[in-house]
């Protein structure tokens, strides 16, 4: 805690004693929340017991805040009664404990009419001695052990304004936008990133807000946007994402979008957020050819290049190849005692390991004097052992089986390598079959699984008729030794030799390969196959920043909803659709359904559902509300029951050994700020238990454990719903979904094998793409709007033939199109073209009937789907 808000703190614990009534005012960010936590903390003797929350929502009323008639469904009827609220509660808790201090934070008050929320009982607000008289005639006197803390964030769009009387009844306090709060060192990353968002911010700031210190200060992001230790991860997925919108709501000039397009770039390259196939594996040898492995013998110099080839080939992940290779005690195990300590390596060995069998007598060579490789920035020593002039002779076929190594077992060249080589081919082979059984039509991948299988048995064969000449019988001692170390030699150079003719070992991934009649596209297999680089960038980033929920934003045909999907069946490990759907929860009703629902994976498990969100959609709808149904004699019964956000997050808790997921689609489409209502702040602080209006099981709170992930999806086109407040951005993290032309290019292609007319059909979809994407270029694309938010994805071009691309263009294309043409989202002088483009922008502004001008259509739709010939191509 840095000096300034220490100070500030013992600030507000001052006024708050004071005046027993203290209002946070600041933009978000600015952490108002965590002062007036803090602060409570100060003044009472247990936080748990004597300091209550609840978040206001544009729902909230008086009935939920001070007490009203609630709907009582405990007998599986409707029945009214009255009940007290939190502010009334927490009065009735100080009353009969006067020796302690009670504290009620009122969260985000902008959010409702505080005049009708807390209604004649505003007049407690700081005024001990006073009366608060209910609904019900009772009076309560309000003791002087009673504080209430308000925050309020004035950039909320659409937020209540406070009359000057509700104020009167506050010491308000602004906290406006300070690094200091964070850091006392102007060197941070936190302190450098806060100044050139800063210095973008007011170099952009619109006309109407830059001559107004107040105006700069109340939308600048707030320090609590740049706390934490991963600050360029949180600029990337929060700040940055916070500014676009502030382009888009007029609060920023357009030129801001250069600058922040620059810090988008630095945030990346800083090396905040790395996927898990990353290089995890560093400093290992690289550019090693097969020239070079043959030649170099000497102790662990074999093993290095062998490993480096492996590592940088890139063909498996290197957590595969730590799994695999590097820790696998059937390749290579040592075990010492030193000091009462067992000590063990496998090909590598840990510093420590390391240090003890280079200092242990008669066993110096072990790890001594060898090279190292670093996994997860560790630093680990290859084994020294194995020597040029050792060879150990397959008796009954040892080498080859896939046991653990024997402690003490010789670690020659001709065994370790032949090792290495069986488990790396065992685990490609194993890798593409896994990915054959859901994608049998592959056909690129059923050939590299046979060139596989056929190059390791051939491998195999050979190497079995490597022996060393024995040597002759009448030499003795050293001079024996010797011979036999030269011929060992000469058999290990034989097996170095068959390893640097092998095709797959050394192609890089997209060489083209032939193995015994068989020709194989080299490809990345098993999970290469989908992009886990971006999805473990959104695991890495939610769990990096702790923030468990995040948003899928883009424009239409972006794959948002599949994509969330997808990152499901890689985080669960999961080879199909069908595994996906088997974690899947469809009853809520008891653990045994839900147990059945996930699939153990050897990871931890995982369990999902999904929701679509729509304008109608509400808080009982999502978080709790009254289920009617009927009993067996047909009676009607009411039960208050948890609905989706209530029934997971239960569940979730009970089940922490479990990862739980909830799909929002469409989460803009509602207004989140009523669906969510007081559970907006259990997004942020989990754990937590918070007040609903609905008490179920006897308990009123709900809590969002640490379990449970949150992903929506959101359509940045769709300007005719509600964007997403301030106050909420800051509890998620954004991810663009853009238009990628290379899945166009990619569709339905399956390795050299694929079909030729399937490449042709995506020839024509780019094509057709391009056309489109000049739409959303400066000459067309209103200025109010980001290419990124408005341009057609590449969904609407993922098709598998020529008549389904035509009647995509027709039916969907061009529609969607004309609504971005009457909406002001592009714009041009309408044309009477009908031939290729100037005939796009024809159908667009209706100068052609799509129904009655079809010929045209069609001699539109083939210019826009020309393919340029060969000698145009080369001559381009």
């Amino acid at each position: 805690m840095t000096k300034k808000t220490s100070g500030l703190l013992s600030e507000l614990a001052d006024s708050l004693k004071e005046k027993r009534a203290l209002m946070l005012v600041g933009a978000s960010g600015t952490g108002k929340t965590f002062l007036a936590k803090e602060t409570s903390y100060r003044i009472v003797k247990s936080e748990e017991q004597n300091v209550e929350q609840i978040c206001c929502h544009s729902g909230i009323g008086y009935d939920d805040i001070v007490g009203g008639v609630s709907v009582n469904t405990d007998d599986g009827s409707i029945g009214f009664d009255y009940k007290d609220r939190i502010l009334i509660r927490t009065i009735r808790k100080a009353c009969k404990n006067t020796s302690e201090n009670y504290v009620l934070i009122v969260d985000d008050i902008q959010k409702c009419d505080l005049s009708d929320a807390f209604g004649e009982a505003i007049e407690c607000i700081g005024n001990p001695g006073g009366h608060v008289s209910l609904n019900n005639g009772e009076q309560i006197s309000v003791p002087s052990n009673f504080y209430l803390i308000a925050t309020y964030n004035p950039t909320d769009v659409g937020g209540s304004q406070l009359e000057p009387k509700i104020l009167s009844h506050f010491f308000v306090r602004e906290v406006l936008s300070d690094i200091s709060y964070i850091t006392d060192d102007d060197n941070s990353e936190s302190a450098i990133w806060y100044s050139r968002i800063k210095n973008l911010f007011i170099k952009n700031l619109d006309m109407q807000y830059r001559f107004s210190t107040y105006e700069q200060r109340r939308y600048l992001p707030g320090q609590g946007y740049f706390s934490g230790n991963n600050v360029a991860c949180r600029m990337r997925y929060q700040v940055l994402p916070l500014l676009n919108q502030y382009v888009a709501d007029g609060i920023l000039d357009k030129q801001a979008k250069d600058d922040i397009e620059r810090y988008y770039r630095l945030s990346e390259s800083v090396g905040t957020m790395q996927a898990s196939n990353q290089k995890v594996i560093t400093d290992y040898k690289m550019g090693i050819t097969p020239r070079q492995f043959l030649d170099e013998d000497k102790t662990s110099a074999p093993l290095e290049n062998i490993i480096g080839r492996i590592v940088e080939q890139g063909l498996i992940f290197d957590e595969e190849i730590a799994e695999t290779l590097l820790f696998n005690d059937c390749i290579c195990y040592r075990e010492m005692e030193n000091d009462g300590v067992t000590y063990h390596g496998e090909l590598i060995a840990d510093e420590t390991t390391y240090d003890h069998m280079r200092r242990r007598t008669g066993d110096h060579r072990a790890y001594y004097n060898a090279g190292t490789i670093s996994y997860k920035g560790d630093t680990y020593h290859f084994t020294g052992g194995m020597q040029p002039k050792e060879y150990s002779r397959d008796k009954d076929g040892e080498l080859k089986r896939r046991v653990p190594h024997k402690i003490g077992e010789s670690t020659s060249p001709n065994m370790l390598l032949y090792r290495i080589i069986l488990f790396y081919y065992d685990r490609l082979k194993s890798d593409i079959e896994s990915y054959i059984r859901d994608n049998p039509n592959d056909k690129n991948k059923v050939s590299m699984k046979q060139c596989i299988s056929e190059e390791f048995n051939d491998f195999s064969a050979r190497f079995d008729s490597i022996e060393p000449q024995d040597v002759d019988d009448n030499l003795k001692g050293r001079e024996r030794a010797n011979a036999q170390g030269i011929e060992n030699g000469k058999a290990n150079a034989k097996v170095r030799q068959l390893i640097s003719e092998l095709k797959i070992l050394w192609s890089n991934a997209g060489d083209t390969i032939t193995v015994n009649g068989t020709t194989c596209k080299l490809e990345g297999v098993g999970r290469l196959d989908m992009n886990t680089t971006v999805f473990d960038e959104y695991e890495n980033a939610m769990n990096e920043l702790d923030i468990h929920q995040m948003i899928l934003q883009g424009p239409p045909g972006t794959s948002k909803t599949y994509s969330a999907k997808e990152f499901l069946k890689y985080r669960a490990n999961a080879s199909s659709e069908d595994e996906l759907e088997e974690m899947h929860i469809t009853d809520y009703s008891s653990d045994h359904c839900f147990n059945e629902a996930i699939r153990n994976t050897g990871k931890t498990p995982l369990a999902w559902d999904i929701v679509q969100f729509h304008p109608s959609y509400g808080y009982e709808d999502f978080i709790r509300g009254i289920k009617v149904s009927t009993d067996s004699d047909s009676n009607i019964r009411y039960v208050t029951v948890n609905k989706i956000l209530g029934q997971i997050a239960d569940m979730a808790s009970k089940n922490s050994d479990v990862n739980f997921y909830l799909i929002i689609d469409e989460i803009n489409r509602a207004n989140l700020a009523t669906v969510f209502g007081e559970l907006i702040y259990g997004l942020e602080y989990r754990d937590e238990a918070v007040s609903t209006p609905y008490e179920v099981d006897n308990s009123s709170k709900i809590k969002i454990p640490e379990n449970l992930y949150i992903i929506g999806t959101m359509n940045t086109a769709d300007k005719s719903i509600g964007g997403i407040d301030y106050a909420i951005r800051r509890r998620f993290l954004f991810f663009e979904q853009l238009p990628e032309k290379s899945v166009i290019s990619d569709y339905n292609i399956k390795g050299i094998s694929s079909d030729a007319s399937q490449k042709n059909i995506n020839k024509k979809a780019v094509v057709l793409f391009e056309n489109v994407e000049r739409l959303f270029g400066e000459d067309y694309l209103s200025p109010e709007y980001r290419k990124e938010d408005v341009q057609i994805g590449h969904t609407y071009f993922l098709v598998s033939s020529e008549n389904e691309l035509r009647m995509r263009f027709e039916y969907q294309i061009v529609p969607l199109l004309k609504e971005y043409y009457r909406d002001g989202i592009i714009g041009f002088e309408p044309t009477n073209g009908e031939r290729g483009f100037d005939g796009l922008l024809g159908c667009i502004s209706g100068q052609l009937d799509m129904a009655s001008d079809k010929k045209k259509i069609d001699t539109i739709f083939d210019d826009l789907t020309a393919l340029q010939s060969e000698e145009d191509q080369v001559n381009e």
